[in-house]
């Protein structure tokens, strides 16, 4: 912890080469340790790595190759493997077709609607560390897989990575079916060159962009990444089962969701006997004001006991427009299933279904008062609402055609079923056990990401509605057509990262909510500040002078929700959410406060009713609010202290050294929105509303877990404002006086080097600049014989920010008498009148050492170490440093 404020530089040395002043330095360098922070995927990548996969495996993948003739998709694993032993046989059917297996082959399947625009897209389909298998190398080289389309005869080829192939041998065994062939058989080096023809050229798994934009350098990272992305969404969902209740999060929507029901605490069966099957029922009711795409997460603990023996998913959209309105996004958590006594978690079999039906609003587009919970007999919603008779579903798991996006912006149309099935996750959080999925009348619809658990698919063609994610190992037959493959995986719309939906992950609690909430802060030329952000964030050094080197755009890492800028004068936009509807305009009030102190209302052109959904506050934040807010609450007033962060800089930046301390005045800033209308209240507080409460004479101060006793929606939004004025020093790190011949004084009096040095002090400080040696004398130096070294300066004389920079005449700094104390240089000569240039915040001079020749005698190089140091009056180190 720094206790003293002098910055000793290390040692310095003057040489003459025959005569050189020059200035050496160390630089060390300080890091930070960088807080580890939420795993959240890349947007793009909802995924993770595996996005875009038809099968994602940390582990192993075995295709059951026996019943695959068309592997198609993207699969990423391991290791690659088969139950079969006919991956290369070739022949007709007892249809008379065509009975080759071949892999991706999409000439052979227009169904997968593939242009040459997305060949990128698909290539390479395989990837894995290695293969095993004869039938699996028999597919790599069967002369009619990776064919991505025909022109005319001409194939365009895919490829596949494997990062460690199989041998030569074990290649030209599995090829030719024979026990051994020489090297020197021709066909030898035939089988080599067919199974190598279509090799992926990247040269390490990192060069494929899923991959590299989610951290993945290695086939040992891919489990973690499945871990990490099942952790990210099953995290917005958490409850405790006790006393026959779940308590909790059960379901988590944004704001194109009004409301949705899980029956946690509800009995639903499929029917009303005894025998009747336990279902798993979502009820969602469709915001019909909103324009948003939707997302709903639902939490379906395997402790709840009739979700454990549930045998069916019934999923139901109520007041959804199926011509206008976008499919939700739906992430189902499951977690908690016990194994059985086959060590399987869930089991998706012959005698379980799943459905997902839609119920219109009303026919002006109103919403239907519908009872989402179903009736009082605990039996399937079929539609009931309040008008007295339930409204006919639409099934939403259909082969007809829908368009992808119901507004008209994307044209494309695909099955109904793919449509669906693209939208929903079903994310096995918890499980260890295998999830068996293969019931081929009714699929689990939806993609399954299962980070602990392997993956069975008995699938029959067309089984598979999205893609298998897994940290463990997939086996089963993956018999998929191209158009499901790519069509039914999730995300397949694109539509996930919609700004509407990336506001709500990141800041899920400020959405459900009927108060205008703040969703985040903009800045100058920076991603916002969210409650859901932890980024450190920079506003660039814009100053009116030149500095040769500054400190102010350091880059070390700062607490999280901070804004390091130089500048105290800065635009700032609140970002609101103000539940406004096209019938009704909803007015807020916007609350600072300084330093956790009481909230004050702010005004804007002569109002404190606002409406904007970007409220711009602007100019000098620190300033303009701060002498308000100081003005009347003195003790939390915008506080301009001058702290460091307990350490000293020193950096070279040619041809100048730099020294000083890093300075920032630290305040917090906080900000609030509640309705205009707002009247909820607390006993705690007497039963007053929050805007009585926030806006007391007596300036109450309510801190966010206070604010959230009184509603979670009242959220405030805080960043820490370092406003930095680095007191820096540069000077010359070399004076070269050239060279001189002893004996020629006469028409050399003297030797001159010059540098320029400046002092910044943005904050006012006190200062002094002391230049000294500690060197051993020696008679023959000629820098140690008195009055032979004088200082001079000439102080710049041109106005700040003038894109030409003069300097007056020359004055004498000091004759050098002493070699323990070169000269000192302090910031009291200068006063603080700040309508001169040179002032206490600011010097800049031109120096000149002359050195005279008359008494140099001895030839020879000559140095001198010398130290320079900047010391003020104790600066207090901030306490979150110390």
């Amino acid at each position: 912890m720094l206790k003293n404020n002098c910055t000793k530089l290390p040692t310095i040395y003057k040489s003459i080469i025959i005569f050189c002043f020059s200035l050496l330095f160390l630089l060390l360098p300080i890091y930070n340790a960088q807080a580890a922070t939420a795993y959240a995927p890349p947007k793009g990548y909802p995924m993770g790595a595996a996005t875009d996969t038809t099968g994602f495996a940390g582990g192993k993948i075995t295709f059951d190759s026996n019943e695959v003739f068309s592997l198609q998709g993207q699969f990423f694993a391991k290791i690659f493997t088969s139950s079969g032993s006919s991956g290369g046989f070739s022949g007709l059917d007892n249809k008379g077709e065509d009975k080759t297996r071949y892999l991706q082959n999409y000439i052979h399947d227009p169904s997968a609607g593939l242009t040459d625009a997305d060949f990128d897209k698909v290539s390479p389909p395989m990837i894995s560390e290695n293969i095993s298998g004869e039938d699996m190398i028999r597919w790599y080289a069967n002369e009619n897989s990776f064919i991505f389309s025909k022109t005319n005869g001409k194939a365009k080829n895919l490829s596949y990575y494997i990062e460690t192939p199989p041998s030569d041998d074990a290649i030209a065994k599995a090829i030719s079916g024979w026990s051994a062939i020489p090297p020197t058989d021709p066909k030898y080096a035939d089988d080599i060159k067919l199974f190598n023809s279509k090799k992926d050229k990247t040269s390490s798994l990192a060069g494929f962009p899923n991959m590299k934009n989610n951290g993945i350098t290695s086939f040992d990272d891919a489990t973690q990444n499945v871990i990490d992305v099942s952790d990210y969404y099953a995290n917005f969902t958490s409850t405790n089962y006790s006393n026959s209740k779940a308590k909790g999060d059960t379901t988590k929507y944004n704001d194109a969701i009004k409301n949705a029901d899980l029956n946690t605490n509800k009995l639903v069966k499929d029917g009303d006997t005894i025998n009747s099957a336990h279902v798993i029922q979502l009820t969602i009711d469709m915001n019909t004001q909103s324009k948003d795409q939707g997302v709903v997460f639902a939490d379906i603990d395997g402790n709840v006991p009739h979700f454990e023996d549930a045998t069916a998913i019934s999923i139901n959209l109520v007041n959804f427009n199926v011509k206008t309105m976008k499919m939700p996004f739906l992430i189902l958590n499951y977690k908690h299933f016990s194994n059985d006594s086959a060590g399987i978690s869930f089991n998706f079999n012959n005698g379980t279904w799943m459905t997902c039906n839609a119920y219109p609003p009303a026919s002006d587009g109103t919403s239907i008062n519908y009872k989402l919970d179903g009736n009082s007999k605990g039996t399937l919603f079929t539609g009931q609402n309040s008008n007295g008779s339930d409204k006919p579903a639409s099934d939403l798991l259909t082969q007809s055609l829908t368009p992808i996006d119901p507004t008209g912006k994307k044209p494309e149309k695909v099955k109904s079923v793919f449509n669906t099935s693209s939208h929903i996750i079903n994310n096995f959080n918890t499980e260890n056990g295998k999830i068996f999925i293969g019931n081929p009348k009714s699929s689990l619809y939806g993609s399954v990401l299962a980070p602990s658990a392997d993956v069975d698919i008995n699938a029959d063609q067309g089984i598979l509605y999205g893609s298998i994610i897994t940290g463990q190992n997939i086996i089963g037959n993956l018999n998929v057509p191209s158009d499901m493959a790519y069509q039914s995986i999730f995300n397949a719309s694109d539509d996930f990262g919609d700004d509407s939906i990336q506001d709500f992950l990141k800041n899920p609690d400020s959405v459900n909510s009927t108060h205008p909430t703040i969703k985040s802060i903009s800045l100058p030329g920076y991603t916002s500040i969210d409650t859901g952000s932890g980024t450190t964030h920079y506003i660039p050094q814009v100053e009116p002078y030149d500095f040769h080197f500054s400190l102010n755009n350091i880059t070390a890492e700062l607490p999280e929700h901070t804004v390091q800028t130089s500048k105290k004068s800065f635009d700032t936009t609140i970002n609101v959410d103000t539940k406004s509807t096209p019938a009704k305009t909803e007015k807020y009030y916007l609350w600072y406060s300084f330093n956790n102190g009481p909230w004050e209302k702010y005004v804007q052109d002569g109002t404190t009713e606002l409406t904007s959904s970007k409220l711009g506050i602007t100019g000098n934040v620190a300033d303009k609010l701060a002498k308000t807010y100081s003005t009347k609450h003195s003790k939390y007033k915008y506080d301009e202290v001058a702290y460091t962060n307990s350490a000293t800089y020193d950096k070279a930046s040619d041809p100048n050294q730099v020294i000083g301390y890093h300075l920032f005045h630290k305040n917090r800033i906080s900000y609030l929105v509640t309705s205009t209308t707002d009247t909820d209240t607390h006993s705690k507080y007497n039963d007053k509303t929050i805007n009585e409460l926030l806006g007391g004479a007596s300036g109450t101060i309510l801190s966010a877990s206070d604010l959230a006793e009184i509603n979670p929606d009242y959220t405030p939004i805080s960043y820490n404002l370092h406003v930095i004025g680095d007191l820096l020093v540069s000077y010359p790190k070399i004076f070269n006086f050239g060279n001189f011949t002893a004996g020629t004084s006469v028409a050399t009096p003297k030797l001159t080097a010059t540098g320029l040095l400046t002092v910044d002090n943005p904050f006012g400080l006190k200062w002094d600049l002391a230049v000294g040696t500690k060197d051993t004398d020696n008679p023959k130096n000629p820098f140690f014989i008195p009055d032979q070294l004088s200082w001079f300066e000439k102080r710049q004389t041109s106005p700040l920010g003038n894109s030409t920079i003069t300097y007056g005449n020359a004055s004498n700094l000091t004759t050098i008498k002493s070699k323990d104390t070169i000269f000192d240089l302090n910031s009291s000569i200068f006063g603080s009148d700040t309508t001169s240039i040179i002032n206490n915040n600011y010097y800049s001079a031109q120096i000149a050492l002359n050195l005279q020749t008359n008494k140099i005698t001895h030839p020879g190089n000559f140095k001198d170490n010398v130290t320079w140091s900047i010391t003020s009056p104790k600066i207090p180190v901030d306490p979150s440093q110390e």
